[in-house]
C-alpha cells in the first residue's frame, strides 16, 4: 500500500486533506462534507455533491509515492446517492490534461456502464468492448477494487470478480500522476460524482482475489510488513 485516505475527522478539513499512511496532503476543493459515522462505512466518511467537490492530490517534494506502476490496484467504498449523464471518476489517478496515462474506477450513466479503466502509452481499456453494461447500482454501500498486473484488468465489487479482461499495455508512466477524488485530477467539474467516499486505497501491485474478498470482509484494512515498516492490525491503524 502506498497511499490509505480514511476521511476520518481527524485527517479533514474545508482546505486540506490527509493521508493516513504515506502523509500527503490533498486539496479540498469545493464544500464537501464530512459525514457522520451513522451515515459511513468506517468512522466519518466524505460526502461529495457531484457538483465541484472533489479533492486534488498531487506528489510532494521529494515525491512518496513516485512509482513506476508496472502494477496497481485502486480500492474504495462508495455510496452513490445519484446518478447523471457523464462519466463518473470515483477514483482518478491521471495526467490531465494529457490523458495519455491513467488507472480510474469509474462509471458512465450516459451510456449505462461501469468498470476500472486504464491507459497507458503502449494500449487502453477499450470501454465499448470491456466494460460492465448497465448502471452502477445507487443508494448501497459497494466495495470497488479495480487490480491491474501490467496484462489483466480485474474488477472486483463487493469482494467478488465482476469483470476480467486482457490489456497488454505495460507500465504507466513513472511519476507526474495525480490523484482526483470525486473527479478527473484536473477538476473539470465534468466526471464529478454525487456519493458518499470512504476508505480510499492504493497499492502499488495488484491484488490477489484472496486480499480483496479479505479487505471487503474486514471492512478495512491489514497493513502488511515490507521493508522497514511495520505490520499493522487494522484496529491499530485506525486509532494512530
Amino acid at each position: 500500500m502506498v497511499a490509505y485516505w480514511s476521511f476520518d475527522q481527524a485527517t479533514f478539513n474545508k482546505k486540506e486533506i490527509k493521508d493516513d499512511f504515506s502523509g500527503l496532503v490533498g486539496k479540498v476543493v469545493g464544500d464537501p462534507e464530512l459525514a457522520k459515522k451513522a451515515d459511513c462505512k468506517v468512522n466519518e466518511c466524505l460526502l461529495l455533491d457531484g457538483a465541484e467537490d472533489y479533492l486534488k492530490v498531487e506528489d510532494s517534494k521529494p515525491p512518496k509515492i513516485n512509482r513506476a506502476w508496472d502494477q496497481i490496484t485502486l480500492e474504495c467504498w462508495v455510496f452513490v446517492t445519484a446518478l447523471d449523464d457523464s462519466w463518473n471518476r470515483i477514483i482518478s489517478l491521471d495526467d490531465m490534461p494529457a490523458n495519455k496515462n491513467v488507472a480510474t474506477l469509474y462509471y458512465d450513466d450516459d451510456d449505462n456502464r461501469h468498470n476500472f479503466w486504464l491507459r497507458t502509452p503502449n494500449a487502453n481499456t477499450d470501454a465499448a468492448k470491456h466494460d460492465i453494461k448497465g448502471d452502477i447500482p445507487i443508494k448501497k454501500w459497494l466495495h470497488l477494487a479495480g487490480t491491474y498486473d501490467g496484462t489483466t484488468v480485474i474488477l472486483y465489487i463487493d469482494g467478488k470478480q465482476a469483470n476480467k479482461y486482457t490489456m497488454k499495455g505495460g507500465s504507466l508512466k513513472k511519476g507526474g500522476l495525480i490523484l482526483g477524488i470525486g473527479d478527473r485530477s484536473d477538476g473539470c467539474n465534468c466526471d464529478t460524482v454525487q456519493a458518499y467516499l470512504d476508505e480510499v486505497r492504493i497499492y502499488d501491485r495488484a491484488l490477489t482475489p484472496a486480499q480483496v474478498s479479505n479487505n471487503f470482509q474486514a471492512e478495512g484494512l491489514a497493513v502488511e510488513p515490507s521493508g522497514k515498516t511495520l505490520s499493522l492490525a487494522w484496529g491499530e491503524l485506525k486509532k494512530e
